[in-house]
């Protein structure tokens, strides 16, 4: 039993309501009352009681109609019927209506105290599977988005090191998921239930940058009117993850340096050192290998971070996981922005797949939600991508250029023949080397198999 579990008694005579409160607040419950359909409906509202107790006859309503409404504003919200002329048909018709139970008057107190317990327990462990199913179709929502072997790939590297503490380092492009991938390694890992803490290291100065991370004390400098613990202490125990770190100063490359390695810091203006135990997640837009030959990049704290590096490659050259992501930022801005798009036009997917994509992901969600702003119906046009002149906004939308229309076949076909090149060169009709070339003309980018 929970003692938040909160019973609503919906029931016309007092001496009944009486009975079955002191009953339930005797085992630790909390009871509400209501006389009639209008009380019960109000209190349901505004109390959200865990479990019903509803008589069938009121003055203002019968229990029978009166279910539909209940269920209507808690699906979830266990209803056991009460009643003084019970029938089998009456009980069929009550749990045909959503009723959980039917106990006809006068009952057995314990027997209705064991099945309040045991319905309950039923609708916790209901509410869990639902919010656990809930957490993991957003992981899954953010995480099996690509269908591309690279994106494969780094789904397996980040599964495997998810639980591990090695320190990982994520380079790629602006735009290409970066920040998404570390707050993922975090929620899979066993620190989900500490903090994550990010900071981006480009814009900062050493000065800023060194109080944000280490913090510091009292008149360390001019400004510093009160003490101020930095990042990682707030991520202790948790996750820091350092954007753009190949802007950071050297200066602060070298105290990060030797915070990885003793584990331990002082405040800027402080004397006292204070421990720290968290993981490491970097990442740059930048080759840090190249940052490090110019003198840029501190060599040590290079072989510190590249424990166990991920590259995520830019979207130009996964252009299968398109179509995926676009479906998925469709269903996003539906719901943000009240929307009932669905989908897009073949003319603006063949759009979206030839599109370069400067600026990878980031720039193919903003492209999505600007364009389900400017479109009128319940689908993308190609003269709403604003993709820099690439449509023509005369042109039909439902006819597809003949190069157009064949690189989109292509790439279906190639999909169904699970990517292996001499099935679908047989499928098309054509040899493998005029498929192989057709894939290089169309940049479709697909590795033989």
């Amino acid at each position: 039993m929970n003692i938040e579990d909160k019973i609503l008694i919906v029931d016309d005579q007092p001496s009944v309501r009486f009975g079955l409160r002191s009953l339930l607040e005797a085992e630790g419950y909390r009871a509400v009352e209501a006389e009639t359909g209008d009380q019960a409906i109000r209190l349901i509202t505004e109390q959200s009681p865990q479990l019903i107790l509803l008589d069938l006859k009121l003055p203002d309503a019968d229990g029978l109609t009166l279910l539909p409404r209940i269920k209507a504003i808690d699906d979830e919200t266990p209803v056991v019927i009460l009643t003084a002329h019970g029938t089998i048909e009456t009980a069929i018709q009550a749990l045909k209506a959503g009723a959980e139970n039917f106990l006809t008057k006068p009952f057995d107190p314990d027997s209705l105290l064991i099945l309040i317990g045991r319905m309950l327990e039923q609708r916790r462990a209901r509410r869990h599977r639902r919010l656990i199913g809930l957490a993991q179709e957003q992981v899954a929502a953010e995480y099996f988005l690509g269908k591309s072997e690279t994106i494969k790939r780094i789904h397996a590297t980040v599964e495997k090191l998810a639980d591990s503490e090695t320190t990982v380092l994520l380079q790629g492009e602006t735009g290409t998921g970066k920040g998404m991938v570390a707050n993922l390694i975090h929620r899979l890992s066993a620190r989900r239930e500490k903090p994550f803490v990010a900071i981006n290291c480009a814009g900062l100065s050493r000065e800023l940058l060194e109080s944000e991370l280490f913090g510091h004390e009292k008149g360390a400098f001019t400004g510093a009117v009160a003490s101020k613990a930095g990042l990682f202490e707030l991520a202790h125990q948790g996750t820091i993850f350092f954007d753009e770190i190949a802007e950071m100063e050297p200066a602060i490359q070298a105290r990060l340096l030797n915070v990885l390695e003793q584990k331990r810091f002082r405040r800027v203006g402080g004397v006292q050192e204070k421990e720290v135990a968290v993981r490491i997640i970097a990442a740059t837009n930048r080759i840090l290998q190249n940052e490090v030959k110019r003198g840029r990049f501190r060599e040590d704290l290079f072989y510190r971070l590249n424990v166990m590096p991920i590259a995520l490659p830019p979207l130009r050259e996964c252009r299968e996981d398109i179509p995926p992501l676009v479906a998925h930022f469709i269903d996003h801005f539906n719901q943000r922005l009240n929307r009932r798009v669905e989908g897009v036009t073949p003319k603006a997917e063949a759009m979206l797949l030839s599109y370069n994509w400067p600026g990878n992901i980031r720039e193919l969600r903003n492209i999505i939600e600007r364009a389900m702003i400017l479109c009128g119906g319940d689908r993308i046009h190609a003269s709403d991508l604003p993709l820099g002149g690439a449509a023509d906004e005369n042109a039909s939308e439902e006819f597809l250029s003949l190069d157009e229309l064949e690189r989109l076949h292509i790439r279906r076909v190639l999909e169904g023949a699970g990517r292996n090149l001499s099935r679908a060169a047989e499928i098309l009709g054509v040899t493998r080397t005029t498929l192989y070339n057709k894939l290089r003309k169309y940049n479709l980018d697909e590795t033989p198999v």
